[in-house]
Order: C-alpha cells, then sequence, then structure tokens
C-alpha cells in the first residue's frame, strides 16, 4: 500500500509524465536512488491558473509526511521546466532490492541473487502502466540507469556509457523490455581495460604480420 501511496504523489495527470531514475551501486556495496520526475509542456497546460512550479509543489505538500517516514529526500527544483528529485541510500544492495518503494513499484517481482561475489538483479513483469488502477503514477517515459564501480559480466541494457560503467534501460510496455544486471564485486572497473585489450591486439596483429614476411621471404 506504502509503494502505491508514494507514488500517488506524482498523479498530476495520466499523460506527459516522465521519470528518470539513478541507482549508483557503490564500492562499499552501499546504493544510492534518485528519481527525477517532471512533465511536458502539455503536462504543465493542464493547469493553466497556476505556474508549473506550483503544479508540482502542491502535490509534493500533500506526501511530505509519508517521503520522511520511508527516508526520503525530495527537492523541488524550479526553473522553465520544473521537476521533483527524491532520493534514497542504503547499506546493501540487498536492502535497496527489498526496501526501495520506487524501485519495486516498477515491477511485478526482482530477482536479487548472491553467487559469492556475483551479484544478480533480475526483474520480471514491468508495470509503469496500469490505467485500470486510479492510484498509479503512469509513466509515459521511464529511463533507469544503473552505475556501477564492477566489473559487469551480463546486461541487456539499451546503451551503455563504457567510460563511466552507466547502464541505461529505456522501459515502456510496449517494449517489454526486463532489466538483467550481473557484475562482480571483486573486479574493480576499470576504464582503461577495454583500451589496454585493443592495443594489446594490434601489437599481436603486426607481431604475426611480421613474422610471416620475414618467414615468407625464408621461403624465397
Amino acid at each position: 500500500m506504502k509503494k502505491i501511496c508514494l507514488l500517488i504523489i506524482f498523479v498530476l495527470v495520466i499523460t506527459g509524465c516522465s521519470v528518470k531514475y539513478n541507482i549508483v551501486i557503490n564500492e562499499d556495496l552501499s546504493v544510492s536512488e534518485e528519481a527525477k520526475l517532471t512533465g511536458t509542456t502539455e503536462f504543465f497546460n493542464n493547469y493553466y491558473k497556476t505556474t508549473k512550479a506550483n503544479v508540482l509543489k502542491d502535490n509534493l505538500n500533500v506526501y511530505k509526511d509519508l517521503l520522511e517516514e520511508n527516508n526520503y529526500k525530495y527537492e523541488l527544483i524550479e526553473g522553465e521546466i520544473p521537476y521533483i528529485t527524491v532520493t534514497n541510500t542504503y547499506n546493501k544492495v540487498s536492502d535497496y532490492i527489498d526496501k526501495s518503494i520506487l524501485f519495486n513499484d516498477y515491477f511485478d517481482e526482482i530477482k536479487y541473487t548472491e553467487n559469492g561475489d556475483v551479484k544478480r538483479i533480475e526483474t520480471i513483469g514491468y508495470n509503469a502502466n496500469n490505467p485500470d488502477d486510479p492510484n498509479r503514477f503512469n509513466v509515459n517515459e521511464l529511463e533507469i540507469s544503473i552505475k556501477c564501480p564492477f566489473k559487469v559480466k551480463e546486461h541487456n541494457a539499451n546503451r551503455v556509457d563504457e567510460k563511466n560503467n552507466i547502464y541505461y534501460y529505456e522501459l515502456s510496455e510496449e517494449k517489454d523490455l526486463k532489466i538483467i544486471f550481473e557484475y562482480d564485486s571483486s573486479k574493480k572497473f576499470n576504464p582503461n581495460v577495454k583500451m589496454i585489450e585493443t592495443i594489446i591486439m594490434c601489437v599481436v596483429i603486426v607481431v604475426v604480420a611480421w613474422i610471416s614476411i620475414i618467414i615468407n621471404k625464408k621461403k624465397k
């Protein structure tokens, strides 16, 4: 019930809403989450009698107690396109999976497994939209990013920032994409590894080519 109630905070209208949801796994295995919620021009035009910031502020004020009860911090950022940020931190990944109200509400089920240093997160059943439930925050655009300081063994992200080891998942009911994210906490991410591997490969190719040329000359 709390999961649904928390997301009512963002039910201003059921169209034009977008969420950027960022997950950061830290080196000490703690987790930080941040949701950035805003609306399109069409979204805010439904409230022509008040400012865009007040549209968000009025809804935020209703649920401040609930956010604080669940240890969430929140802030309204004013500007041309105002937005709300909601953040929280957890001591370990398993706590995050169990306690994150935001993340759990996007999916029917979240599987988290640990096999030694290998951790795996897998979601089942994307359900950010449910037009039959008036108490849900129906998300038109949902982008989830996972930033990890460790070597990622498996993922199905739509795109990857290889320099910073950030994995982006663009979710919608049409795409029906589930999240798969597996990493090894015993192996630190090194942005130079791929560069080193490429250099080594080039050196190997050059050496092999050079040896082949020498062998062919001797045969002649």
